[in-house]
């Protein structure tokens, strides 16, 4: 190159070296595999530093690089994963709207972007963190707004030490008793044919348990376990086994043989400590009717709560 070896200097310096460095090129993607151009001592685009991959891929494509070592940072903005290959080497699938890094080593391309199955300290990230399964911490899981599932509402798992935030409510069962059923269960509790059922999704979940209406008291039998209560899967969760949670003879009617139309609203915060289904069901004690001055209402929510 007697005479003209400047021009060659100048090209591979001014060109091709600054091509690989601090290159950018635009891929434009046809719903097809894209192969780079690659030339010998002219620009191409399998040599630049930056790959923006543009395009309207209806289907995950491939963009096939040369099998030769190299490092390219890659935007794929096309509508669907392209995977980064040699001919004949194995892929590094970029999804789209992501932006990572990738190498090859002459045969097969590697991911540079850190795995976060090996994250050692904190993660932050300051936009959305999104799982196609399970999230899951060694420690705890912090949402400045929320934690947000498929279609807005949350499925799969978060697992951790402890959630940081409000209880949730989950979901919300109802059931309406419109009948007139007469009650004859003097000195002991009976079941009474209104019930809701619920399965919560976490153990650690609380139920909320609501019911108000309205009830004719006939002639009592007996100064214990009159009124209502509400049992869980058959257990009566009142504190006080005689006097349920609605106890009707309280001030001046203490005594039995006293009718009358009374109004009742029970409510109660329960820890099943469980994710089975279950059952709560209304629980009477005495002699009268129930239901049939007004439609009675029974309601359980679920409310996630935070761990300790």
């Amino acid at each position: 190159q007697s005479g003209t070896w400047g021009i060659t200097t100048n090209n591979n310096l001014g060109n091709l070296v600054e091509q690989a460095i601090t290159g950018v090129q635009t891929i434009s993607m046809a719903n097809a595999t894209y192969t780079l151009t690659s030339y010998d001592g002219a620009v191409d685009e399998a040599r630049n530093a930056v790959l923006v991959i543009s395009g309207t891929n209806g289907a995950p494509q491939n963009l096939v690089a040369p099998a030769v070592e190299k490092v390219y940072i890659v935007n794929n903005l096309s509508g669907n994963t392209v995977s980064i290959k040699t001919s004949s080497g194995n892929a590094i699938a970029i999804t789209n709207n992501t932006i990572t890094q990738v190498y090859c080593d002459g045969t097969n391309f590697y991911s540079v972007a850190p795995s976060l199955n090996s994250v050692t300290g904190n993660f932050a990230a300051t936009g959305s963190i999104t799982a196609g399964t399970s999230l899951n911490s060694g420690t705890s899981v912090n949402a400045g707004t929320s934690v947000t599932g498929a279609n807005g509402s949350f499925s799969g798992s978060v697992t951790a030490s402890s959630f940081v935030g409000l209880g949730t409510i989950v979901q919300t069962k109802y059931s309406l008793y419109t009948s007139n059923y007469s009650v004859y269960y003097p000195g002991y509790w009976g079941t009474i044919p209104h019930s809701v059922t619920i399965t919560p999704s976490s153990a650690s979940s609380k139920i909320l348990v609501m019911s108000c209406g309205g009830n004719n008291f006939n002639n009592f039998d007996s100064t214990t376990n009159q009124g209502l209560s509400i049992a869980r899967n058959g257990s009566n969760l009142s504190g006080d086994s005689n006097k349920g949670l609605q106890n009707y003879f309280t001030g001046g009617y203490a005594s039995p043989g006293i009718p009358g139309n009374w109004a009742n609203s029970m409510t109660i915060l329960d820890s099943p400590a469980t994710t089975s289904t279950l059952t709560y069901q209304i629980l009477g004690g005495g002699n009268f009717n129930y239901g049939n001055t007004m439609a009675t209402p029974l309601v359980a929510i679920e409310i996630l709560q935070n761990a300790s």
